[in-house]
């Protein structure tokens, strides 16, 4: 496996050895005690775990014996193998304070521990500042700085071609660092490498040999994202929020993204797992899984999406309304289900019901049914619309069917047409001018008249509100604690 290792260089990177003791530079004339270290004869040698409280104002004559303890603990992280290629990131200021020569130490350390490809990159040099106060873009981090950065780390990764990138910001400027590991996994991600980000505790207090540890989750981390997702699904983007909350599943705390994996099934139309506990997600009638895809893909103005699922409900509604009357066998014959007449329910009988049994040319090819020998019915996968219509005493039901007919063409005209926006316009005019979806901006599809009667003829009970109490429920699943979830679900029945 190839190993990438991005590290940034500061003020206690590089530390004075002193019969066996090691000390730190002092910060304010860390500049100039690194410009004497670059004039003196010098070898890095291990980190002692013993350390001096004293900072070092000034250098011991002789030979220097520095030592590098940060990259040392991160070097150990790797145990016998280091890493194939490293990425120094330092400044190289002329202030006093400035680290300047510690990119250069740590080198020499790297190739003494046999990593052979080493690159340096400075991000500041002369009097160059991290920000600029006087300009709102650059106030943090210059522009100009964030774009450096972004070359050395791009660079680093194309002639590494690392399978893993391992960060290790454990000096420097923490505004930078904060951009250099949201690099690192943003050109990991383009590359399909995973990242890593270390730490390395001071364990000198308890003299001790400092080891780098894999970075601890951060609780803003978990509450980040989830007003991103919170974000996402207000708008209907569900699979989006998903994306946006995927790298949390397994952290320790971040039980809820659980409720953000259902929502991207019932979005993708993907099996729910049997944990899940918002019903209306698995709710027995298709109508009303299809009329909610409607609602959050017209939120997120996937209009391709919406029309598919406007007409999908309609066929859903037919179904629901079929299955009321029949139950499907779990057989199959031609490829087509076989079902059974619910016992008790009301299905006319005759010749233009029964295939078999109709002698009439035209009747054949309209019955959507073919009596079998045990008195099931063959069902024809044509044949819903035109037994809803027939044999279905539904006003809702038909008002609906009449609706379909004037934009069921804009299903196919989705499919297999490229949606280029002048047809998506069209095909919003026409669902609103059959009252399938509304006039506002974005249009409603469970606001209609015509979609809420088909509802409640299937038994749902204020269906203008569905899509509002599934968001009020997710909504309260992340602004509440995994141990106040259970309290949340109480309120909601």
């Amino acid at each position: 496996m190839t190993k990438l290792l991005i590290m940034t260089t500061g003020q206690t990177d590089v530390q004075l050895v002193v019969n066996g003791v090691r000390k730190e530079l002092d910060a304010k004339k860390c500049g100039k005690l690194h410009d004497e270290i670059k004039t003196r004869q010098w070898t890095v040698v291990d980190a002692p775990a013993q350390k001096d409280n004293q900072r070092a104002s000034e250098l011991p004559d002789g030979d220097l014996s520095l030592c590098t303890p940060k990259l040392d603990a991160v070097l150990n992280y790797f145990d016998a193998e280091p890493p194939s290629a490293a990425l120094l990131l330092e400044t190289r200021r002329t202030i006093a304070s400035d680290p300047r020569f510690a990119g250069a130490v740590l080198e020499q350390r790297l190739r003494d521990k046999g990593v052979s490809e080493v690159q340096r990159h400075a991000f500041l040099e002369d009097q160059e500042t991290l920000e600029d106060q006087t300009n709102d873009v650059d106030a943090v981090v210059r522009q100009c700085v964030v774009r450096s950065l972004s070359r050395a780390i791009a660079s680093a990764v194309e002639q590494v071609k690392p399978n893993e990138i391992i960060v290790a910001t454990t000096g420097g400027l923490a505004a930078a660092n904060a951009v250099i590991e949201e690099l690192a996994r943003l050109y990991a991600e383009a590359n399909e490498a995973t990242v890593k980000v270390l730490e390395v505790p001071d364990a000198a207090i308890a003299n001790q040999i400092d080891r780098a540890v894999e970075e601890k989750f951060h609780p803003a981390a978990g509450i980040r994202a989830r007003w991103q997702a919170l974000s996402l699904i207000q708008k209907g983007n569900l699979l989006a929020a998903w994306g946006a909350v995927s790298h949390l599943e397994n952290q320790p705390g971040q039980e809820w993204t659980k409720v953000l994996r259902w929502l991207a099934d019932f979005a993708a139309s993907l099996p729910i797992a049997d944990e899940c506990d918002i019903e209306v997600l698995r709710h027995p009638k298709m109508a009303v899984r299809a009329a909610l895809r409607v609602e959050l893909a017209l939120r997120a103005g996937d209009v391709p999406r919406a029309v598919h699922g406007t007409v999908a409900f309609y066929e859903s509604a037919l179904w629901d309304h079929l299955l009321e009357r029949f139950e499907r066998t779990g057989k199959k014959q031609r490829g087509l289900d076989v079902l059974c007449r619910k016992e008790g329910a009301k299905v006319p009988e005759g010749k233009k019901l029964l295939r078999n049994d109709a002698t009439d040319e035209e009747d054949k090819r309209n019955c959507p049914f073919e009596r079998l020998d045990d008195g099931t019915y063959l069902f024809f996968e044509d044949g819903a619309g035109r037994f809803a219509q027939r044999y279905v005493e539904s006003k809702p039901l038909k008002k609906l069917v009449d609706a379909i007919g004037k934009v069921k063409h804009l299903r196919n005209d989705v499919a297999h047409n490229e949606p280029t926006p002048e047809l998506m316009k069209s095909a919003r005019e026409k669902m609103q001018d059959a009252k399938l979806w509304s006039d506002d901006d974005p249009p409603q599809f469970l606001k209609q008249p015509i979609v809420q009667d088909v509802l409640k003829k299937l038994g749902v009970e204020e269906p203008d509100l569905l899509c509002r109490r599934l968001l009020g429920t997710v909504r309260a699943r992340l602004l509440l604690s995994p141990q106040s979830a259970s309290d949340a679900k109480k309120e909601e029945n």
